[in-house]
């Protein structure tokens, strides 16, 4: 009896595996590149060009932690979120160009600094999401105005005259993926409501509901277990990329992993369970679009060929070891880009450090290192 049952069950996990493959499987129709997960290739990763920015350190430009990078208008943005809470400018070389430094109460300061995001013109829009404000700056740092956001949102992104916010929320829940505000009708527009997106934020992690920036206003966005990839455009938000054959989690195991109190144990769990959980870092260039399909603690590199329309994924261990990143962070539309803080304790760091001429003068308390790269997969 006891093997009946057994059967059973095995046979009622496998339908609904079947099912719930079906039903994923169905959403990607149409969808302009579809993926599949289980034809994915490993391959050695191999690089066509590699360069290290030292970016200038002084007394006036300290970097706590290098905690979002855009390359634009020839200049390197870089924001620290979490200790100098600053946005600071550098050339294409590293020499420390400006930042902004506003920290208070009054116009022109904000008492948080959660995003940013750099308009076609140069302007440069910080988000105090305490305030629930943008502060707007010229392409010199120079204060212009104030603007207010009627929501509390995650991340944003500016598309000619539109803002798009991602994970709008209140009373710890989301109630809308993503939202379009018209900065020139000053209207607002909820998008992408479908409640299989809308996750407590205790099961949303900081890289979950972001904005991946590639220069020619190419953003990619990804709802958490989401197998699409959306790109957002002067068109709106659209199916760009499908990811086929992942192990969705049901309602039911997400709600079973919300039952776990302890933060740590449920990211634990999470993580250890073999479930795909998001699509993150989806990132560019005239040849490639790279990501990372998280489905645990290990995550390799994916890089689609645009041109052989091929996919295949690269080792973790492989990127950090070859260039020292564990994540991409940015396009300049012919390469990808990184930031390091070595650590000259990590052999690997070391090695990297020794074998590179741009290095030889960095020094430990120096700031991050930005390294542009050009796969050749």
């Amino acid at each position: 009896m006891k093997q009946l049952t057994f059967f059973l069950i095995l046979i009622l996990l496998l339908i609904q595996s079947c099912s719930n493959q079906e039903s994923s499987n169905n959403a990607l129709i149409d969808v302009p590149i579809v993926i599949d997960i289980d034809a994915v290739k490993s391959k050695p990763l191999k690089l066509s060009h590699i360069q290290y920015i030292p970016l200038e350190t002084s007394e006036e430009c300290l970097i706590g932690r290098a905690s979002k990078m855009l390359v634009r208008n020839s200049k390197i943005y870089v924001a620290d979120f979490s200790k100098s809470m600053s946005l600071f400018v550098f050339d294409m070389n590293g020499k420390f160009l400006f930042k902004i430094a506003n920290r208070g109460q009054g116009p022109g300061e904000y008492i948080s600094f959660n995003d940013f995001d750099i308009q076609s013109n140069g302007d440069i829009y910080m988000f105090d999401q305490h305030r629930k404000k943008f502060l707007i700056h010229n392409s010199e740092g120079e204060y212009l105005r104030d603007v207010n956001s009627d929501y509390y949102f995650g991340k944003f992104c500016i598309v000619n005259n539109k803002m798009y916010w991602s994970k709008l929320r209140e009373s710890g829940q989301m109630f809308a993926n993503l939202a379009v505000y018209d900065m020139t009708n000053k209207t607002t527009e909820f998008i992408l409501k479908d409640e299989k997106f809308l996750h407590p934020l205790e099961l949303v992690n900081a890289s979950s509901y972001d904005f991946y920036y590639s220069p020619d206003n190419i953003v990619y966005y990804s709802p958490k277990f989401s197998e699409i990839i959306y790109s957002v455009n002067e068109n709106g938000v659209r199916p760009a990329i499908g990811i086929k054959n992942l192990n969705i989690p049901s309602k039911d195991v997400i709600n079973g992993w919300l039952q776990i109190t302890d933060i740590f144990e449920r990211a634990i769990q999470t993580d250890n369970s073999g479930y795909f959980l998001e699509n993150v870092y989806i990132y560019e260039t005239d040849k490639y679009i790279t990501f990372i399909c998280k489905k645990g603690v290990i995550n390799d590199f994916l890089f689609y060929n645009k041109i052989s329309k091929s996919v295949c994924g690269v080792f973790f261990h492989e990127f950090f070891s070859s260039i020292g990143i564990d994540k991409v962070l940015g396009s300049t539309g012919k390469e990808f880009f990184s930031v390091i803080n070595f650590n000259p304790d990590n052999e690997l760091h070391k090695q990297i450090l020794e074998s590179r001429e741009e290095l030889k003068n960095w020094k430990e308390d120096d700031n991050p290192v930005i390294v542009f790269f050009t796969p050749d997969m």
